[in-house]
C-alpha cells in the first residue's frame, strides 16, 4: 500500500489539564463511532515515500474486522498489477505480470516485505477502519490544546501513546512510542458523515520513522459496512501461477 515526506513535527502548545471523566468521554465517543465500522471497500489514491520505494498509484482497498484484508494496485488502465490478501492466518500476494503467487504466514515481517508496513494484520485492519489499538495504560493525562482540541497521554511501562482530538471531539492523530521513540504515527483527515450516523475519515496518513517511510491513502469512493464476499480474502493461487512459499 500507500504520505508525504515528513519532518519532525512541532509539538502542540498545551493549555490546562482536563478532568479524567472528560478525557474518558472523548475516548468513549470515538470508540462508539469507530466500533460501528465493520467493513470498508473503496478506491483510493496512494502515495508511498521510502528510501527504496516511492510509489504513486490507485488502489482498491477492502478490509473487514478483525483481520481480513485485500488490496489491489491498479495500472493507469485499470488492470491489476499487485494483489495482496489475508484471511487472518496467511498472506497471498499475486504479481499477474510475472505469473507469480506468494504464500506466507500473516506475520508483521512478511507483511512488511510486500507493503512496507510491519504491523500485525489485525492492527492494520483496525487502523484502516478508524479504530487503531489502544495501549494498556496505568496512567492517563489529558490537556487542552492552545490551538483547539485536546491531547491525551496514555502511559504504559515502556510504551506510551498520544491521542489528539479536534474541537469536534474527533480523533485526528494517534502516536505510539517505545521508550520515548516514535514507532508509528497515524493521522486522520477529511471526515465525512456515514449513512447511518457517525463519520469516517477519507484520508489516512501513516508515518514509520524507523523505516523513514510515509504513506498516504485518500479515498475518492468508499462504502462503509457493505457486504464483502468471503472469497475475496481467500489465499488461493490463480490457475497456472507459479507458487512460492515463504518460510515462517
Amino acid at each position: 500500500m500507500m504520505l508525504l515526506a515528513s519532518c519532525a513535527p512541532i509539538r502542540p502548545q498545551l493549555g490546562p489539564p482536563v478532568s479524567q471523566p472528560f478525557a474518558e468521554g472523548l475516548v468513549q465517543d470515538w470508540l462508539a463511532n469507530s466500533g460501528a465500522i465493520r467493513t470498508i471497500q473503496g478506491l483510493a489514491s496512494v502515495r508511498v515515500k521510502a528510501p527504496l520505494n516511492n510509489v504513486n498509484g490507485t488502489q482498491v482497498v477492502l478490509a473487514e474486522k478483525p483481520d481480513r484484508l485485500r488490496t489491489e494496485t491498479l495500472s493507469p488502465f485499470g488492470a491489476p498489477l499487485f494483489l495482496l490478501m489475508s484471511d487472518g492466518q496467511r498472506l497471498g500476494v499475486s504479481l499477474p505480470a510475472q505469473n507469480l503467487y506468494y504464500i506466507a504466514s500473516a506475520t508483521p515481517e512478511n507483511l512488511g516485505q510486500f507493503i512496507n508496513i510491519p504491523l500485525e494484520v489485525p492492527d492494520l485492519v483496525s487502523t484502516l477502519l478508524y479504530n487503531p489499538p489502544l495501549l494498556e495504560a496505568w496512567k492517563v493525562d489529558a490537556y487542552e490544546r492552545v490551538d483547539g482540541g485536546w491531547l491525551l497521554f496514555r502511559r504504559g511501562t515502556l510504551r506510551h501513546q498520544e491521542l489528539v482530538f479536534n474541537s469536534l471531539r474527533q480523533l485526528v492523530s494517534v502516536s505510539f512510542y517505545e521508550e520515548n521513540e516514535l514507532v508509528v504515527r497515524v493521522e486522520y483527515q477529511e471526515f465525512v458523515p456515514r449513512a447511518n450516523g457517525g463519520y469516517f475519515p477519507q484520508r489516512l496518513n501513516l508515518e514509520l520513522p524507523e523505516k523513514y517511510a510515509t504513506i498516504s491513502l485518500e479515498f475518492s469512493d468508499v462504502e462503509i459496512n457493505g457486504s464483502l464476499r468471503p472469497g475475496l480474502f481467500k489465499v488461493v493461487p490463480p490457475p497456472g501461477a507459479r507458487v512460492v512459499y515463504l518460510p515462517d
